[in-house]
């Protein structure tokens, strides 16, 4: 199992979920631990991962920290 973490400095702009996954799919994590995403709390599925990510619940786009965790766990 490879595990890792990131501090990704923010999540919140256009295209940069898709540049995530590229690049944790590329690196073969099977759990990633993400800092400073700074999105509103949620869960997305990709084709083989998830991101379960915690932030603020107002649109101040602060603070927030997730897990990219691939499909086997």
């Amino acid at each position: 199992m490879k595990n890792g973490t990131w501090i990704v400095r923010s999540l919140f702009w256009s295209g940069a979920l898709k540049v995530l996954h590229n690049e944790l799919s590329h690196l073969d994590f099977d759990v990633a631990v993400l800092q400073e995403t700074r999105l509103e709390s949620c869960i997305k599925k990709f084709d083989k991962f998830a991101l379960f990510n915690s932030g603020l619940e107002i649109k101040k786009h602060e603070f927030g920290c997730g897990f990219y965790i691939s499909g086997q766990f």
